[in-house]
């Protein structure tokens, strides 16, 4: 092998470490993009419950205040002879 050779075969060698560690870094990234937007779902989910229970009490608490209330049967007491 000549001179020119070997300086490519270790440039090559020297380089590929780098690429490696260059790779590697972008994977955490599309990563953590990922994980962000599964947690975004996530509390639309989470705020897309919480509004649906909200109407639902709300129709409840509406049938509560529509209903009569009802009134109580009046008290009697009974006497006992002494």
């Amino acid at each position: 092998m000549n001179f020119g050779n070997c300086f490519v075969l270790v440039l090559l060698l020297a380089a590929a470490p780098l690429n490696g560690a260059t790779k590697d870094q972008a994977l955490p990234d599309n990563e953590m993009l990922k994980m962000m937007e599964f947690l975004r779902e996530m509390e639309m989910i989470k705020q897309m419950e919480m509004m649906r229970d909200l109407h639902v009490l709300e129709a409840g608490g509406a049938q509560a205040h529509d209903s009569a209330p009802r009134k109580a049967a009046p008290a009697t007491k009974k006497e006992t002879p002494k």
